[in-house]
């Protein structure tokens, strides 16, 4: 819509000086046809008709333009800027990784990959767990400004090294994720919740939030307890394709 507007307001400026209210524009008028490539007819009648007759054909996708000499050479400007190819819709691609921190070794959970070891090493210095598991991992691919959701049952844990492991069943939504102009991805309400199956009083852990993040960076989302001497963290990294 800037464009357009931009588009629009360098075709008045020439326009400007040759029109004059009280004595009309006499000045002979040409004729031209116009074949366009991606813009609609219609849209780009409604925009330039204050300048020129305008005749739009949607079956031919053509323009027929009667204007004086100096309005159809701003027309002709407008046309090639407004005839291109829109944007392509990009797609985005989240992972989330779940780690789970507790004081012992977690048998049940996996072994995390080594491009975490970074940030593993971050956990370890702000908070007290001694060991770092992988619980579950997710992922899912949506367009940009659209909702999306994902669910698995992959993960496995033994809380507090008691009882029989269990299976992990996660959720993962978000509402939207938006592309800035400067290649932030935006992650608009964000919720990431697992349950724990078949331990007693089903211990889960839920995390919602709004994340900004930079393609290919790894973002601590957040922290929630699974039990007195266990959490979760779920660490977000996103990649954008077309």
């Amino acid at each position: 819509m800037k464009r357009l507007l931009a588009v629009l307001a360098l075709l008045a400026l020439p326009l400007a000086a040759q029109v004059n209210p009280l004595v009309g524009n006499t000045e002979p008028k040409v004729q031209k046809l116009f074949v366009l490539k991606y813009a609609d007819p219609e849209q780009i009648r409604s925009l330039i008709g204050i300048f020129g007759n305008v005749t739009p054909n949607s079956q031919m996708h053509a323009l027929a333009v009667s204007a004086t000499p100096e309005a159809m050479t701003a027309i002709d400007d407008a046309i090639k800027r407004l005839d291109v190819p829109s944007a392509a819709s990009q797609n985005v691609e989240l992972t989330a990784y779940l780690l789970i921190g507790s004081q012992g070794e977690n048998a049940a959970a996996s072994p995390l990959p080594k491009d975490l070891d970074g940030v593993v090493a971050q956990l370890k210095t702000a908070f007290s767990y001694k060991n770092y598991n992988l619980m579950d991992v997710l992922s899912l691919r949506t367009r940009a400004g659209q909702q999306a959701s994902t669910s698995g049952m992959g993960g496995a844990v033994q809380l507090d090294n008691v009882g029989r492991p269990s299976s992990v069943t996660t959720s993962f939504t978000i509402e939207s994720a938006n592309i800035a102009s400067d290649g932030t991805v935006r992650i608009n309400r964000l919720s990431i919740s697992s349950r724990v199956e078949g331990n007693g009083a089903t211990p889960s852990a839920s995390i919602r939030a709004d994340v900004d993040l930079k393609e290919g960076q790894k973002v601590v989302v957040g922290k929630t307890g699974m039990t007195p001497n266990a959490a979760v963290f779920v660490v977000l990294t996103a990649h954008v394709a077309q």
